[in-house]
């Protein structure tokens, strides 16, 4: 009897689920219902965007309580959490529900990051997540789901304080955060990899 890889244990599938189907269900959804501003359809989008969310958290949870940790899982979770962001970050400045400036540093987030540790790999260097990382993906994930669930986002800060001034503390909050981690991973890298960052100093002396 053929069983299936330790790779495809619960944990590998919560990942999976949020890799395939967050880009696929969620812009779609957000696009054409978010703009109608009605609560209940907004609490359902932001259940769905946490229940997302979530998985995040259990793939990780199972995999340390089931001793199920792989290399493979270590590789897409990193790739499905940028893709649930990055997604639901396009389809809310399409909706007109978030400003595109705070998408831009979000996702330029992932991408310097991105560079940052293929330049390490290449090295021989790994740069693990840290708890910057962590916290920033967390207050993200908050905001965002604050934002899904705002029905009064073009009414302005002065009619409805509550609402939006609450989802701007979470974006600036998270903003701060994202630019924060990775601040953090270019120091991590600078000191696990200093012959390139004096070659950076290098190549700016000459020019």
């Amino acid at each position: 009897m053929n069983y299936p890889p330790q790779e495809f244990n619960l944990p590998t599938i919560l990942t999976l689920t949020r890799l395939i189907l967050s880009p696929i269900i969620l812009p779609a959804l957000l696009v054409l219902l978010l703009p109608h501003n009605i609560l209940v359809v907004n609490f359902l989008l932001a259940a769905i965007f946490a229940a997302f969310g979530l998985t995040d958290y259990f793939d990780g949870y199972f995999a340390r309580k089931f001793d199920q940790e792989t290399s493979f899982g270590r590789l897409l979770d990193p790739v499905a959490d940028k893709l649930l962001v990055s997604s639901t970050l396009v389809a809310l400045v399409a909706a007109g529900q978030f400003w595109f400036y705070w998408a831009i540093i979000w996702i330029a987030r992932e991408f310097f990051v991105m560079g940052l540790r293929q330049r390490a790999a290449e090295q021989g260097t790994i740069l693990h997540v840290s708890s910057y990382g962590k916290i920033k993906t967390a207050a993200q994930l908050i905001c965002l789901t604050f934002v899904i669930l705002n029905p009064l986002h073009a009414e302005g800060y002065s009619a409805y304080p509550w609402w939006n001034m609450t989802e701007l503390f979470l974006t600036l909050s998270a903003t701060l955060l994202t630019i924060a981690s990775a601040y953090r991973y270019y120091t991590a890298y600078t000191t696990q990899c200093p012959e390139s960052a004096q070659e950076s100093d290098e190549v700016e002396e000459t020019a």
